[in-house]
């Protein structure tokens, strides 16, 4: 019986790494080192403390501006995003879109629990005594960053995506010490979540896709094959 030749390609997978498990294992450790550090001893306390003096010029002469942009930047990453995801539902890249909502959501979601969970004890005070680790503002505006970047509909500069994602992240960190409304430690908290979820996310998922995944009429076979293949 003659064999058929006008069947797709069967669908070739990419082995799955081990580094992202390693490297997410290593953020995850970080964290956690990060926040008994900065919140369990008196030389954290005093570190996150004296940050804030650090930057009281900043506060007393761009405080409104700074504030401006930690109220504005997570409905623009927001808007952004959103465009973003209509645009893959026009191109069918579910699996982008999927990772996308898991990232925002969860890096939102995880940074807010972790929040209401995590302790600061009182060493002194040093500075204000509320536990405010990690940043839910700084988190929501990481996980849309990384959402944009998930989605950006040009593999060709997502590159420049991400690096503009991470500027923004950053100002939104700023933002956030300058008007006092987070310690360093929050702030740099809430990006080590981001990374995490994004890791997390990005090899449950395999995404970001590749330039001929993102095409609706793709077949299975059309996916780029291993380096090692």
């Amino acid at each position: 019986m003659p064999r058929r030749t006008d069947l797709p390609a069967p669908a070739r997978t990419r082995p799955r790494a081990a580094a992202p498990l390693v490297l997410l294992a290593l953020v995850v450790a970080v964290f956690v080192a990060l926040w008994a550090a900065s919140h369990l001893t008196v030389a954290g306390q005093q570190a996150d403390a004296g940050a804030f003096r650090t930057l009281a010029p900043l506060h007393d002469v761009g405080r409104d501006v700074a504030g401006a942009l930690r109220r504005g930047l997570p409905v623009a990453c927001a808007v952004v995003a959103t465009v973003l995801g209509l645009v893959a539902l026009v191109r069918r890249a579910w699996r982008d879109l999927i990772a996308a909502v898991l990232v925002a959501v969860g890096t939102a979601g995880v940074a807010i629990g972790l929040r209401e969970v995590l302790v600061r004890p009182d060493l002194g005070g040093y500075g204000y005594a509320h536990q405010t680790f990690p940043s839910g503002h700084v988190a929501v505006v990481g996980g849309l960053c990384v959402a944009v970047w998930l989605l950006w509909p040009w593999p060709s500069s997502r590159a420049v995506a991400g690096w503009a994602g991470l500027a923004v992240t950053a100002v939104a960190a700023l933002a956030s010490v300058v008007t006092y409304a987070h310690r360093p430690s929050d702030v740099v908290g809430s990006l080590l979540v981001a990374t995490a979820a994004a890791v997390a996310v990005a090899w449950a998922l395999d995404v970001p896709s590749g330039p001929a995944e993102a095409r609706p009429d793709a077949r299975p076979g059309d996916r780029p094959a291993p380096n090692n293949a």
